[in-house]
């Protein structure tokens, strides 16, 4: 597997609360100089991101009620609506784990239900933790995910622990088993480690040093 194949695989991550317009135009030119499967930045950053890779074939990604899952589901899908509107391609979406840890199962899957229900032919991918979770949750919210329609699950937010392994990442796939993508996260810093990932059933790769990883440096990126 070359750079290049890794790294049409990965979604170039900027969702720091400190990223500046300049910040965001340097991902943007970096997902097109090197051939990335997207660019993840967030909501507020999708309008200048449509404008910057339009024509290029990069897509545009965003993500929705992260680190810590307590927003509506009202609020969440009137926020996802609105940003395939402006243009995104892809969504990102924090599950209630509280809510699969209460045995709230059918609130958990309704609640991924109605995102997807409003982003349409958009893929939405769901971020759950599964550092907080015990195995049985992480299969029965793999699970969940496929009964609401869920594109990809994706091992972690980046920020709520659990960085991304294969073993992590091997599990998640066989319990999807081809009914849903996975997508991997957290603490990618090698092109040895991301094709490891890739190799172990990862469909999409989360990564903001993915310029160092494509180019096999180390990836120091937050996420």
């Amino acid at each position: 597997m070359t750079p290049s194949d890794v790294a049409a695989r990965i979604q170039h991550t900027n969702v720091r609360p400190q990223a500046t317009q300049a910040d965001i135009e340097q991902l943007l030119a970096e997902c097109v100089t090197h051939g990335f499967d997207g660019a993840m930045v967030a909501p507020i950053w999708v309008p200048t991101a449509v404008d910057g890779l339009a024509g290029t074939g990069v897509k545009v990604c965003t993500a929705f009620d992260y680190p810590m899952g307590g927003d509506t589901t009202a609020s969440v899908v009137n926020a996802v609506a609105a940003a395939i509107d402006a243009g995104a391609d892809e969504v990102d979406v924090m599950t209630k784990i509280g809510w699969l840890k209460g045995g709230m199962h059918a609130e958990y899957r309704d609640h991924l239900a109605a995102i997807a229900d409003a982003a349409g032919e958009a893929p939405v991918k769901a971020m759950l933790e599964v550092a907080l979770l015990k195995s049985t949750e992480v299969a029965t919210a793999v699970d969940l995910c496929v009964d609401a329609g869920i594109r990809y699950v994706k091992n972690s937010s980046g920020y709520g622990g659990g960085d991304a392994s294969p073993e992590i990442i091997r599990r998640l796939a066989d319990r999807a088993a081809g009914r849903t993508g996975v997508k991997a996260s957290g603490g990618i810093k090698t092109l040895d480690a991301a094709i490891a990932l890739l190799e172990a059933g990862a469909g999409l790769l989360g990564a903001s040093g993915s310029v160092d990883i494509v180019t096999r440096g180390r990836g120091d990126g937050e996420y």
